[in-house]
């Protein structure tokens, strides 16, 4: 800590202490003006000044302002004061800690160890109680957090990310529990801590995992108490309330000694788990600031204040939140972001040792899924790892039914969990049976839909959807149920056990029922451009397709609309045509291609030309998959395949290289390419008779010379050259014409990275000039305030 010295003044000692003296004089400001009231350094208008400040944050601040306006005397006074405050605050904390304290501190580890003890699989029967020791699993924990900016569907791009996690060292890396508060080079603590991953990677299993430790160890993370709030039990408040009656309501055990918890809040970690499944949670960033437990306030004012550090600033929080959410949370205040990034081969292989209990049968389904390379992608999710699991506890095998596509799985997983909780077989004569099965799965898939198109994933017992569910039998096969209390009542919430299951209920819904293919119905543009709806397009193609529906009619006695299937091959087909024929991102269309399984289809699909764009988005082996299938069925030559910014690497461009020898144009900019990649690339040229223009390198061209860039010493490109850069200016464009406004950004984004000097070139100014002419054609039409407010920097960047 800073202190005066001779060649500092005091009134310069207190300006480099503000910030640390608001957070340490907080709790002390009301005794301690009292003091420099009675020892002449305050007059009473002076104290009445301060007292009129709202919070104690401000009366700090304010006192700090009027010893500047008083001069060096009253600042050194200030601080002879401030030494004698600390030594008597920290032997009445000390007090304060006495036999009651430690008598209820050790109540409340119970209470927790108690809660966390027992942990629910998605297939355990009602009251099967599964020890949480026994069956928890390593996450992996990195430092570091998603883009705040999620423009994708977050499972789909999970397995991108984890290709650039494995390019880093996993021991520079990984992070245990016990450490999230604790920099790695031995600093002090930090604060506040933000914990993101995407569905059912872990999150509330990490939270779990901590209370657990905390219950059974004296020294775990050095705090003397942690208070677990759920959103989920939080979404209950509807009323004004404060703090101290938020901690109560599940801990009414800490009544006696909360205020002495609270004014020892160094000690305190708060775990506010759920931020994506909070109802207000876009209104978080508090402008009203709530700075004392007993102040009554709106919920979202007093966690907002909370993570803002206005309230208990000395307390710790742990926020989690999937990725979608983080938008909405004030960043600024966090001191350390971590992700979560599930499991390792080494994980995966240990949760079927733990799930199967029997070594040698663990080991048999753990090879069985090691030679599928979509399941073992999914397993690296601890849900994903759950729900292939029940599937080969059915199965017990996968001999001849490997599945092939995420719909495939997801069928087998909605098959093998209503033969695990009822006592119905593979096959039923018995009609009756058969209708209850399907009614029920049709209403599970009503409630799917109608919340998915609401972007709910969390429904409530008062809801009129989930009162319509009364009756039905084995909701518990597929819904999580917890009661969330408030006081004089509680109620019962609901979630599907993950949210590609809501997705694939939904999915299901659509295709056996009257309800409209999405582009038809509740779907806005948006919906569709931000990729919300990609995984249930994937699960309603895969769904539609002859095998799927025929698999669901002998098991679960549900009809696929005939003419409904019909028409989605077709719009299958015309998007694929369409995209091909002018260049716009093709990616979502060939994976609902591939989960139809159906090679007719492909050849059906008969562009003028074959241009395929899956550019700007790091690729995983499932989406080279379906690359792969779509090309494969497809003859002839391939005018171009932009692989720019994929994040391509030697192994995949070898195991496409067939696909390369048949393109005129290949685009390969943007991915550090290694002398591996080069010499696939020399290989391809110098067998292929088709390739006359190959982009290998986009350089930013706003460090270089404006007049040409030196790649090697026998390499010039200069920018003058009107002729040879009017046929690239020409296929950024027509990218440009057919992406959304996302993608569109993202392109101006590196093609306005050029020096001020090569505007002068005339291939420039006429490029530059049909961008921003497209530009305020797209402004025009945006409904998206965010959006429009992108372009319009950009238009006026051009302007």
């Amino acid at each position: 800590m800073l202190e005066k010295d001779v060649h500092n003044s005091c009134l310069t000692t207190i300006k480099g202490l503000r910030v640390s003296l608001v957070n340490e004089l907080e709790e002390q400001i009301d005794s301690l003006l009292e003091v420099l009231v009675t020892r002449k350094v305050f007059n009473r208008d002076d104290r009445e000044d301060v007292l009129a400040q709202p919070g104690t944050r401000r009366r700090v601040r304010k006192v700090l302002d009027i010893l500047e306006c008083k001069g060096e005397e009253a600042a050194q006074l200030f601080l002879s004061i401030r030494c004698h405050h600390q030594v008597f605050s920290k032997t009445k904390a000390a007090g304060l800690q006495g036999l009651g304290y430690n008598k209820v501190r050790q109540k409340h580890k119970d209470v927790l160890k108690r809660r966390s003890e027992s942990m629910l699989f998605h297939n355990s029967r009602h009251g099967e109680k599964i020890l949480f020791p026994e069956h928890y699993v390593n996450l992996l924990l990195v430092d570091g957090h998603q883009a705040l900016e999620v423009k994708k569907h977050e499972v789909l791009t999970f397995g991108q990310k984890r290709l650039c996690l494995k390019q880093r060292s996993v021991s520079q890396r990984t992070i245990a529990p016990s450490e999230l508060f604790s920099r790695a080079n031995g600093a002090r603590p930090v604060k506040k801590v933000l914990v993101t991953g995407v569905a059912g990677i872990g999150k509330t299993m990490l939270v779990q995992k901590i209370l657990f430790n905390f219950g059974g160890s004296e020294d775990y993370l050095a705090f003397d108490f942690i208070i677990h709030m759920s959103f989920r039990d939080l979404n209950l408040v509807e009323k004004p309330t404060n703090f101290r009656d938020l901690v109560l309501r599940k801990n009414k055990h800490l009544a006696k000694e909360l205020d002495t918890i609270l004014t020892c809040d160094d000690k305190l970690l708060i775990i506010l788990d759920g931020f994506d499944e909070f109802r207000h949670y876009r209104s978080c960033d508090a402008d009203v600031f709530v700075t004392e437990p007993d102040e009554e306030a709106a919920l979202t004012d007093i966690l907002g204040s909370l993570l803002l550090g206005e309230l208990l600033p000395r307390a710790s929080v742990l926020l989690t939140s999937r990725p979608a959410a983080t938008n909405h949370i004030p960043v600024g205040c966090i001191d350390r972001f971590v992700l979560i990034a599930g499991f390792s081969l080494t994980e995966v292989h240990d949760f079927f040792s733990r799930y199967f209990q029997d070594p040698a049968l663990a080991s048999s389904m753990f090879a069985a899924v090691l030679a599928n390379e979509l399941m073992l992608t999914l397993c690296y999710i601890p849900a994903f790892c759950c729900i292939v699991c029940c599937i080969l506890k059915q199965s017990k095998d996968l001999s001849g039914e490997s599945p092939k596509t995420m719909t495939d799985i997801y069928v087998h997983y909605l098959v093998a969990m209503l033969h695990s909780h009822t006592k119905r077989g593979a096959q039923t004569d018995h009609q009756g049976s058969t209708q209850q099965l399907s009614d029920t799965v049709l209403k599970l898939g009503k409630l799917a839909y109608q919340k998915l198109m609401e972007h709910q994933t969390l429904f409530y017992s008062s809801d009129q959807e989930i009162t319509a569910l009364e009756g039905c039998g084995f909701l518990s096969t597929f819904l999580d149920k917890m009661v969330a209390q408030e006081p004089g009542y509680t109620e019962e919430v609901f979630s599907f056990a993950h949210l590609t299951i809501q997705e694939f209920f939904a999915a299901l819904y659509c295709a056996v029922t009257d309800q409209p293919l999405p582009d038809e119905s509740l779907c806005s543009l948006g919906e569709v451009a931000n990729g919300h709806l990609d995984l249930f397009n994937r699960f309603l193609s895969g769904i539609l397709s002859n095998r799927n529906a025929a698999v669901l009619l002998r098991q679960v006695g549900l009809r696929c609309c005939k003419e409904k299937a019909e028409a989605y091959r077709y719009k299958i087909i015309s998007d694929l045509t369409k995209s091909c024929e002018n260049g716009a991102h093709i990616l979502n269309s060939l994976h609902c291609l591939f989960e139809q399984q159906d090679p007719s289809i492909a050849l059906a699909v008969r562009p003028v030309k074959l241009q395929i764009n899956v550019s700007d988005e790091t690729l995983s082996h499932t989406d080279y998959n379906a690359l792969k299938y779509f090309l494969n069925l497809t003859k002839g030559q391939i005018s171009e395949l932009d692989l720019t910014g994929t994040g391509v690497s030697c192994d995949t461009l070898r195991d496409i290289q067939p696909l390369l020898v048949r393109c005129e144009s290949l685009w390969l900019g943007e991915n550090n390419l290694d002398m591996g990649a080069v010499q696939v690339i020399a290989d391809v040229l110098r067998v292929s008779d088709t390739i006359t223009y190959l982009g290998a390198i986009w350089n930013d061209l706003y460090d270089t010379n404006p007049e040409s860039v030196h790649t090697q010493e026998s390499i010039k490109v200069n920018f003058t050259d009107d002729d040879m850069w009017d046929s690239w200016g020409e296929w950024v464009f027509r990218r440009c014409e057919v992406s959304s406004n996302e993608k569109l950004v993202t392109v101006l984004h590196k093609v306005c990275n050029i020096s001020a000097q090569c505007l002068e070139a005339q291939w420039a100014k006429a490029f530059y000039r049909k961008l921003s002419e497209l530009i305020k054609s797209r402004m025009e039409c945006c409904a998206e305030d965010d959006m429009c407010k992108k372009l319009k920097k950009f238009d006026s960047l051009f302007t």
